[in-house]
């Protein structure tokens, strides 16, 4: 089972493609696409449609998974969060492909049986190790959201 995550922050987004198959799931691919400058809003949006479309099309996954942003307060912010997301809706549906979707509060350790104030981010490291470049929170995060689909 190959599984992508998506987490779609102010300036870029990152994804992280899983093999479900391997225990703990080995990372086969992840990524941090950086926006593009000085796009309109149809423009930006055409883009996502291309990056995201020749993600899933590489990879051909059995399902998707990606952050909801919950606390958005500016236009910018939707336009690169919430309008990504359902551009990656629409493809999930177009290429008939399952997608699940999750918010900060639900990205936490006691999916992996853990207490509750564990911290989910450190705890995954010792399980499947650090990937550098771009090893932080919402990189981690795109590998959280792929990874609770197996558990």
């Amino acid at each position: 089972m190959r599984i992508i995550g998506f987490n779609f922050t102010k300036n870029d987004f990152r994804y992280c493609v899983l093999d479900g198959l391997a225990t703990p799931p080995k990372i086969l691919e992840k990524n941090k696409i950086v926006y593009p400058n000085s796009m309109d809003t149809a423009d930006l949006m055409e883009w996502f449609e291309t990056q995201l479309s020749l993600i899933i099309d590489k990879h051909q996954p059995d399902q998707l998974a990606h952050k909801i942003s919950l606390n958005l307060t500016s236009l910018d912010q939707i336009k690169t969060s919430c309008y990504p997301q359902a551009i990656l809706n629409l493809l999930a549906k177009k290429k008939n492909r399952p997608i699940k979707s999750y918010s900060s509060p639900a990205i936490n350790a006691t999916k992996f049986g853990q207490p509750k104030k564990t911290d989910v981010f450190a705890y995954i490291d010792p399980i499947i190790g650090t990937h550098p470049p771009y090893w932080d929170k919402p990189t981690k995060e795109a590998v959280l959201v792929a990874w609770f689909n197996l558990l």
